[in-house]
């Protein structure tokens, strides 16, 4: 006769076996679409995504991380890490003012790739841009909901990408802007732009930033960022997006 109660209890722990799994294991939220125009970093293209999907779906995988990308405008990336609604992002400190750079809610893993910022005008204007102190109490052209480390010392003129900041600087609706120089190279030559560096404004590694309640991952991730870069997939890939971008304005 067939012990229906031990059968029971059997189907029930085989039931459970998967939901407790996800329960230790919560699949994460995360998002690194910048603002959709952060060529090469995200290219908003499904075929070729950019610098980063490809690496950090990459480091997932690795990781044995089960994860998903959230698409979100770019003043709530920030927002959305900060009330946890996603686990993580990708960030350099040098972004970051001095007060949030140890900010106990995040921890960060181990370097991705470089990204440079740099002060960018117009090539006639370029001479008027020429250190720092000649942001200060101007109008800058931003890109909405990114961080720029001391902009309480410029007025920022927030646009919705670095596409948009470049053609605004083509419109002369700004006279200067601090964009990532991949960035303003790519855009300034699908856009026929005659553009100008002036000083950097901030050099930095992009690393990924975590909610520190998932500290548990951290450990694997690193594994997996360092065997990538051993295996030289990491710079496979950025050179892969940086072949068609001018090496200089």
């Amino acid at each position: 006769m067939i012990n229906l109660k031990g059968l029971l209890i059997a189907c029930l722990l085989l039931f459970s076996f998967p939901i407790l799994a996800e329960l230790n294991n919560p699949a994460l939220k995360y998002n690194i679409t910048s603002s959709g125009n952060y060529y090469p970093y995200y290219t908003n293209n499904p075929v070729e995504p950019g610098v980063l999907p490809e690496i950090i779906e990459k480091i997932l995988s690795d990781a044995d991380i089960s994860a998903s990308h959230v698409n979100l405008p770019t003043k709530r990336i920030t927002k959305y890490l900060q009330d946890e609604v996603i686990d993580f992002d990708v960030i350099t400190l040098k972004w970051l003012p001095e007060s949030e750079r140890n900010n106990p809610q995040y921890i960060f893993s181990e370097p991705l790739v470089n990204a440079t910022e740099i002060v960018v005008s117009l090539s006639e204007n370029i001479n008027n841009w020429q250190n720092a102190n000649s942001l200060y109490n101007k109008n800058v052209g931003t890109v909405l909901g990114y961080y720029y480390h001391n902009d309480n010392l410029f007025n920022r003129i927030d646009f919705p990408s670095e596409k948009e900041l470049m053609i605004a600087l083509a419109r002369k609706r700004v006279d200067v802007a601090i964009i990532g120089k991949l960035p303003a190279l790519h855009w300034s030559k699908q856009l026929n732009v005659d553009i100008a560096f002036g000083p950097q404004y901030s050099h930095g590694l992009l690393k990924v930033r975590l909610l520190s309640k998932h500290k548990a991952l951290l450990p694997a991730i690193n594994k997996a960022i360092k065997n990538l870069h051993s295996s030289g997939f990491i710079q496979q890939v950025a050179d892969k997006y940086m072949a068609n971008i001018p090496t200089q304005n």
